[in-house]
């Protein structure tokens, strides 16, 4: 193995991952090698260090914060799919009695009176969501103050 493969396996060997037959390489190679020899030793010190190392557990209040700002995200997702579905079956309905004279006259074809409802439902969800993309992005526009 050349020296930049066996430098590699420093690493792996520190964590015991290597077999039998490349670690006696590399330790041939540690033998006579002073710079692969530092590399092992400033990572053994590396080492040292992150075992000696703890994780600082937040306290308990800051897991409530957390929690309780994931319920209400949770809440207000599900409160805005249930407002946005109640306005598009309104507008639709809405929408519909004001073209139900055209539904219903068996004069006019069918095709054409599934093609205004389609019409209808996409100008319906296309309104919520428009006023509901405002509403959001009102409160998070940047650059609301600045004049042009």
């Amino acid at each position: 193995m050349d020296h930049d493969n066996l430098k590699k396996l420093i690493s792996p060997y520190l964590d015991g991952e290597l077999g039998e037959e490349e670690a006696q390489k590399l330790k041939e190679h540690l033998a006579g090698c002073p710079e692969c020899r530092r590399e092992m030793e400033q990572m053994q010190k590396l080492e040292e260090v992150m075992s000696m190392m703890k994780l600082k557990s937040p306290p308990q209040e800051m897991w409530d914060v957390y929690w309780r700002s994931v319920y209400n995200r949770l809440e207000r997702g599900l409160g805005w799919i249930l407002l946005s579905l109640g306005a598009i079956i309104l507008l639709f309905f809405g929408a519909y009695k004001m073209v139900e004279g055209i539904i219903k006259d068996t004069t006019v074809p069918l095709v054409l009176k599934v093609g205004l409802i389609v019409f209808l439902a996409g100008i319906v969800v296309l309104l919520v969501s428009i006023v509901r993309e405002q509403f959001f992005l009102r409160r998070k526009e940047r650059y609301k103050e600045i004049e042009k």
